[in-house]
This record gives structure tokens, C-alpha cells and sequence, in this order.
């Protein structure tokens, strides 16, 4: 009967940390989506202006700690790629300032 509900525990664990991967990459993919569109202007959305560009600044670190989180518990590599994406997204407005600012110089 103990072996049981560790086999249980176990896949609650893996299903929990594949579930917190997916739901990084899906947050990591919207931002990315909103990011190209804002620089490509294919869907014109004038209320959002800027903020697509520095969305990734506040909510790329949930969607990384939600991909941690789940490495923690699954050790898979769909985990490992949210937490790149959402590393790699981070870092996007800042580089978008820095270029804005050496290429444009405002």
C-alpha cells in the first residue's frame, strides 16, 4: 500500500512540473507575440503603445520561477527552455533602450 501512494506522489510531481513548464513557455510565447508585433505594427494596437516592450521586464520573472519550479519537480527539458526563453525575454527592453538610445540617440 506505501508503494502506492509513492508512485502517486511521483506522478502528481511530474504532471505538476510539466504543467509549470508549459504554462512558462505559453506566458514566455504571448510576450514574444506582442513583442514582434509592436516592431512589425502587422496588428495596429494603439492603447498598448510601449507596453509590449516592457511587459517582459516584470513578468518574465514569474514565468521563470514557474519554469524553475518545475525543473525542480520534473527535471524535463520543457521546464529548462521556458526558463532560457523567459532569461532571454528579460533581458529585451533593456537591450531595446540601450540600442534605441546609441542608434537614435535620444
Amino acid at each position: 500500500m506505501a508503494s502506492s501512494s509513492i508512485k502517486t506522489t511521483s506522478v502528481t510531481k511530474n504532471t505538476i512540473g510539466n504543467i509549470l513548464g508549459v504554462l512558462s513557455i505559453i506566458i514566455a510565447l504571448t510576450m514574444t507575440l506582442l513583442i514582434v508585433n509592436f516592431l512589425s505594427g502587422f496588428i495596429e494596437i494603439k492603447d498598448l503603445q510601449g507596453l509590449p516592450i516592457l511587459v517582459p521586464a516584470f513578468v518574465a520573472p514569474f514565468s521563470a520561477a514557474c519554469g524553475i519550479i518545475g525543473y525542480f519537480l520534473n527535471k524535463g527539458k520543457i521546464s529548462l527552455f521556458g526558463i532560457i526563453f523567459n532569461i532571454i525575454l528579460f533581458l529585451v527592453p533593456f537591450v531595446y533602450m540601450i540600442l534605441g538610445t546609441l542608434f537614435l540617440g535620444v
